[in-house]
């Protein structure tokens, strides 16, 4: 299992200010950007390349979602 860390992708909500940050644990990138994608609003691209990727042990598949509270 891996950690994907996008600091900022241009599309992870609906939201007014549509950026924000990504966290997805999962098998491989192409399983990452499923999962984070499967998730309402967000649209990782294919040249938004994670950030950070590393090793963990153990877990399950999870995307955790943190949008750009903007200046609003």
């Amino acid at each position: 299992m891996k950690v994907f860390v996008w600091k900022e992708v241009a599309q992870c909500s609906d939201s007014y200010h549509s950026e924000g940050g990504v966290v997805v644990f999962a098998e491989n990138e192409e399983r990452a950007r499923d999962l984070a994608n499967s998730t309402p609003g967000c649209a990782i691209q294919h040249d938004e390349a994670p950030d950070e990727v590393r090793d963990v042990m153990g877990g399950s598949e999870r995307v955790f979602i943190f949008p750009d509270a903007g200046c609003c």
